[in-house]
């Protein structure tokens, strides 16, 4: 009888150990991200570490690095130039989902410029834009197929897919469902880092191509080198003025992917971006109101094209009015949806 006792003792103890191991690591809602320390990465880990828990489990963070001399407890070690070796399949063991941003900046290169924060492509640095999208989504997708596990895969993308033709009042729309076969720099940039999720086939896998358009904060992209010119009252409209422009808050931005990964029916083309785009005459007298100085030094398009080159005819010059159709239909609530408010 004793000897049964023990048996069953050993045995109810070895079940309770195992049923509490498990519970655990089933009890946490992991995330990992590339580009975490970038400017999206940042408020994206803000926001999931405001918001603490996920689908009923405690929100955990792993940075996805790949300088091993950043390697912590809440990393992991990748490398966005392996061909097909990007992360060990089975380090991807009890993530629920990765977040994809790292990719080289569009907006900053190489050449004379340097000083005015925005610099002209050089063909180095398109084939760099390209291949840092290309070939890491590949990779990396590669690694989620061949974990076997059950992975949401939010993909950055942009908004530049749509082309960049949308100037004037009369300039079309763009939604998920739009033409995206222009063929613009970044439109090509576009396609080639959708097409790289194309890897993942396992119907366990949602894949999500998140269409980002330019984030505005005062920390950094875009807002961030124009803000410093505005407060010194060196604004104003750039070229025509009429220009669209696709933009989105900080915050909003970081919400989006929190709400994407909590929403199921989300996969495919999803454009974060505010519901109503700007043109660039609007965006001008916006921000010279905002911070109470005026916007009279208007940037011509000659100008921009010649120290710009073919950047600045796509990013200044030219035009992108997206708007969140999946998102709105999948009631998302947007803090900043004008221009205004952002």
């Amino acid at each position: 009888l004793a000897r049964n006792e023990r048996y069953y003792l050993g045995a109810s103890l070895w079940i309770f150990r195992t049923s509490q191991s498990i519970s655990f690591r089933h009890s946490t809602y992991t995330v990992a991200i590339t580009g975490a320390s970038g400017l999206y990465g940042r408020a994206i880990r803000d926001e999931l570490f405001s918001k603490e828990t996920m689908k009923g489990k405690t929100i955990k963070v792993v940075k996805l690095v790949r300088d091993p001399a950043k390697l912590k407890e809440d990393c992991l070690l990748w490398d966005q130039n392996a061909d097909g070796a990007a992360l060990d399949p089975a380090r991807l063991k009890g993530i629920d989902a990765v977040v994809h941003l790292a990719g080289e900046n569009v907006s900053t290169g190489t050449g004379p410029l340097g000083f005015l924060g925005i610099r002209p492509w050089t063909e180095r640095k398109k084939s760099t834009i390209l291949s840092s999208r290309d070939r890491a989504t590949r990779a990396l997708a590669a690694a989620i197929e061949r974990s076997g596990e059950k992975i949401t895969f939010v993909s950055a993308s942009g908004v530049g897919i749509y082309g960049d033709d949308a100037i004037g009042p009369d300039a079309d729309i763009a939604t998920e469902k739009s033409d995206t076969s222009k063929t613009n720099f970044l439109a090509k940039v576009g396609r080639r880092w959708e097409e790289a999720t194309s890897v993942i086939k396992s119907p366990a896998c949602r894949v999500v191509n998140l269409r980002i358009s330019p984030i505005l904060s005062k920390n950094g992209g875009m807002l961030g080198k124009l803000y410093p010119i505005f407060l010194l009252g060196g604004g104003g409209i750039v070229g025509s003025g009429k220009q669209y422009l696709s933009f989105v808050s900080a915050r909003d931005a970081a919400r989006i992917v929190v709400h994407v990964l909590e929403t199921p029916s989300l996969s495919g083309p999803v454009n974060a971006c505010a519901p109503n785009p700007c043109t660039n005459a609007e965006f001008t007298a916006a921000l010279g109101k905002l911070i109470g100085r005026p916007t009279f030094l208007p940037l011509p398009s000659f100008a921009v094209s010649l120290l710009f080159g073919e950047m600045g005819d796509e990013m200044l010059l030219g035009g992108v009015r997206a708007v969140p159709e999946k998102l709105e239909k999948s009631r998302f609530q947007f803090q900043h949806p004008s221009i205004e408010s952002a």
